[in-house]
Formats: C-alpha cells, structure tokens, sequence
C-alpha cells in the first residue's frame, strides 16, 4: 500500500490495484490483481469496524478480513475476487459500521480522498467525486469535524462514494487507493488514574485532564495547588476521602465534571471541597458529598486574600451542614445543580465579624432544606456577613416543618420573588425558633430580616433589602429593625 498513513488517525484505505479510467475512452479493462484491500489503522481514537461490505457499479465485492501481521492494531479486509471490472463511469461504494471509543473528550476529523500509489499523492480531478456520510445516533454528519461531548462509545454507520467520470485522467501504470482518514484530537492533555497515588499526581501536576478509570479510596486531603489548572472528570466513579478537607483548591482552579453516567461522587469525612487564596472552583457535573461537615467551602483560611471564586451550574452538592458556605470576599455564582443541606442552610456565609463581604449571585438550581437539630429552623439562604445577595432564581424546598426560607442578617440582599419558587410544608410550623446565632426567627415566612450593631460586618449603615424590585429595607428603615425587632414578608 503506498498511499501515505497517518500515525495519530484511523484511517479506511480501499485500494483497487491497478484499476483505471482512461480519458476518453469507452473501453473496458479487467484487473487480475488479487491484493486490493480495506485497512483499518487504529491511532489516537479506538475504531472498531464491522459489516464492511465493498461494492463497484452496485455489485458486492468479496471479502474476508484478517489481521496485519506487522501491526496487530490494524484489521486487513483483503478482497478474495481475481477480476474486478471497470469501466469509464465507474461508482465505488464502502459501507461500514464503526464503534468510537473514546476515554476524553474531543473530536473526530473526517476526511476523504482518491490517492496515487505511483506518485504518493491525492488525486485532484474534477471527475472524481467523493462523497462520505455517517450516521451517528441522530446526527447526519459529512467528512469534517464532529465533537464527541461524553466518554464512551459511539455507534454509526458510514457510506463512502466515488464516482469515477469517463474523463477522469488515471493512469494505466498506476495504483489507485480510496482513502478515507478519520483523526481524533482530544480536548485537554489527559492523564487516567485509578489509584489514590495516580489521582494526587496528576492533581498536582501538569496535565490538564485528569478522568477517573476506577473507584478509588484516599486517606488524606488531596491538593491542587496554585500553579494547575485542572479538570477533573470523575467518569461515573467514586472517590471516597476519609479527611477533614476532600479536595483542597489553594489558589489553582479546579474543574469538576462527570462525563460518564453521572453518578460519579466525592464522598469525603469532612468538607468536600475548600477553595481559598483566590482559587477557582468550576463544577458542572459530578456530585459532592460530606458526611460530616459542608460541601463547599469557599475562602476560609488562616492566610490574608483567602478569598475564592466558586461557579455552579451542574451536579449536586449534599452536606450535614451547609451545601455552600463563603468568607473573606469570596464570590459565588449559582445557575444550576441540586443543593440539600441535611442540617443547617443550603446557601450561607460565616457570622464572624471582619469575614466579609462576600458576593453571591443565584439564577437557578434546586435548593432542599432541611433541619434535625432540635430548636432550630432550616433556612435556603441565610445572608450572615457583608457584601451583594442576588437571589433572582432557582427553587427552594423546605423539607421540615421548621423552616423560613431566607433569613437576612446583613449585606445588600436583592430577591426577586417573581423568579424564585419557595415550596413550604402543608404542616408548617409557626413558632419561633433558633437560626445560627440563636436569634428566634419566626418559622414558616418566606423572608426574614433583622440586625445586630457589631456582628456580622454589620456597622449600621451597610445593608438593605430588595424584594421583587421594591426596596422594603435602607439606612433609614435599619434602625427599626435592630435588636429584637424582626421584618417578615411573605409571597
């Protein structure tokens, strides 16, 4: 085979061996030549080929397939028949099946040609036309790029056409291969890991990509550290971390998706993930659970500037205590995913005086709350420090009885109710309970709202409240409501 390969690609090459068209001529020509095949070369994709099946002017071709014996990553069909007929206005046909298996994600190029063996060249004819079409799941794809979004297979189909014209110039002497190269580029440098040793490694390393091939179990916080910038793709697996902190993000960036079946989960003793010194934490997939503590924890370090950033829009986040909690200008973004905090509140920042501001913005997800502590009520957000709330969307379900849905405490709180649901129990009790810093609030409201001088990042003049576009609270209202008093609205 002379046509040229492609060491990073998979690449179908159908040679018919010394079969021409000469120009201009209505003559027929047979080939006596017997090792004409189909090669399959597997490269940087994994390509299973089946149901290979050749024709030429709509007659089946035979076949039978072997492996090359130079390099057992390529199957040979080799065509069996002694005499192939050709003639000017010729049609070439190759019908496949084809599995892609991909281990990261990326994306397929696919390309088409007719090549020379004499001069090791792709053959540049107006009459010669190549068509390719695949068909994979539901999408129709032609010969170009296709993105494979998730690891795993991919079934499809593909036809490849040649019409060959009467005034195509092919040459007597020379061996004519059709050529159809299918390349694959991944997205991210990528390392696969299944052990505990493999997973801190690459964390702490250069690799981009870092996609989970087992479950693995780890006794200590695993750390991405300042310089990386990593996406870690848990691929429908569990790891499970028997620490206070699962996953430490100390001013690096950490990705965290789940490109297998979606059940992939961090399980960790304490606090799932902490993000301090300016790190970022991105998560779209995947889940997060801590046995004990809270799931994320953003800018809480003994350290100066240990703020954070933390954007959600996918997966779920479930916690003992608080699903998201943030501190010392800490910025959190929320457009999706699923938030259950067992125990405390699903959205909240620390009380400490001197903790804050935080900024905290939230267009969707689902928020479930919940309470067991005797005494206490559930909250979704509970703004405890300084800084912007925007509450514009998602849903809020208060799973007990006890429950009020934002408890404000400080900070400039903007909700807008007309966007956001807030699904109370039938059986709602009404009595005063305890929230974090043992003040009574009243259960069953769906906002409440009170201040306390000297706590809280609260001076006396930094906070207000915004419902549904209306201020309901500013500097000239703050007054009435600190102390003992406590501002209640319901929708």
């Amino acid at each position: 085979m002379n046509a040229k390969l492609t060491a990073a690609a998979a690449i179908l090459v159908v040679a018919i061996v010394g079969l021409a068209a000469f120009e201009g001529s209505t003559n027929s020509w047979w080939s006596d030549e017997e090792d004409a095949s189909l090669e399959i070369q597997t490269g940087g994709l994994d390509l299973a080929v089946e149901n290979y099946k050749l024709s030429i002017d709509g007659v089946d071709v035979a076949c039978e397939a072997g492996n090359d014996q130079d390099n057992p990553t390529m199957v040979d069909i080799r065509i069996t028949e002694e005499g192939i007929y050709l003639e000017p206005g010729t049609v070439v046909k190759i019908s496949y099946d084809l599995v892609y298996s991909t281990t990261v994600s990326g994306a397929r190029l696919v390309m088409v040609s007719m090549c020379d063996g004499a001069t090791d060249e792709k053959v540049e004819d107006d009459h010669i036309q190549v068509k390719y079409s695949e068909v994979m799941g539901e999408e129709s794809l032609t010969d170009g790029w296709y993105f494979f979004p998730k690891i795993g297979e991919y079934d499809s189909h593909a036809d490849v056409t040649y019409s060959i014209g009467g005034n195509a110039d092919l040459q007597m002497n020379h061996n004519y291969s059709f050529q159809v190269d299918t390349m694959f580029v991944q997205s991210k440098a990528v390392s696969i890991v299944g052990t505990a040793d493999e997973l801190q490694s690459a964390l702490s390393g250069d690799k981009l990509l870092v996609a989970l091939s087992d479950d693995i179990e780890i006794d200590e916080t695993l750390s991405v550290s300042k310089d990386a910038d990593v996406t870690l793709d848990l691929s429908g697996h569990k790891l499970n971390v028997d620490a206070s902190v699962g996953i430490l993000v100390d001013g690096g960036s950490l990705h965290l998706t789940d490109t297998g079946d979606g059940s992939g989960i961090i399980v960790a003793t304490g606090s799932a993930v902490n993000v301090v010194n300016g790190g970022h934490f991105k998560m779209d997939g995947g889940n997060l659970k801590s046995s004990t503590g809270m799931g994320i924890v953003a800018g809480y370090s003994n350290q100066d500037d240990s703020g954070a950033n933390v954007y959600i829009s996918g997966g779920s986040v479930t916690a003992q205590e608080h699903a998201v909690w943030a501190v010392n200008g800490s910025k959190v973004v929320i457009t999706g995913g699923e938030f259950t905090a067992i125990d405390n509140v699903a959205v909240t920042a620390n009380g400490t005086q001197g903790e804050g501001p935080v900024d905290v913005t939230i267009t969707g997800g689902t928020f479930n709350c919940g309470i067991v502590t005797s005494g206490y009520l559930a909250c979704g957000v509970f703004v405890a420090q300084d800084g912007n709330w925007n509450i514009l969307g998602g849903t809020f379900n208060m799973t007990s009885d006890k429950a009020t849905a934002f408890v404000v405490r400080g900070g400039n709180v903007n909700i807008d109710l007309s966007n956001v649901t807030v699904n109370m129990g039938s059986d709602m009790d009404s009595s005063s309970l305890r929230v974090g810093d043992s003040t009574r609030v009243q259960s069953g409201h769906t906002v409440a709202a009170y201040y306390t001088n000297g706590s809280y990042g609260f001076d006396g003049s930094n906070a207000s409240l915004t419902i549904d576009d209306i201020v309901v609270i500013d500097e000239d209202d703050l007054s009435t409501y600190v102390g003992s008093t406590i501002y209640y609205y319901d929708n």
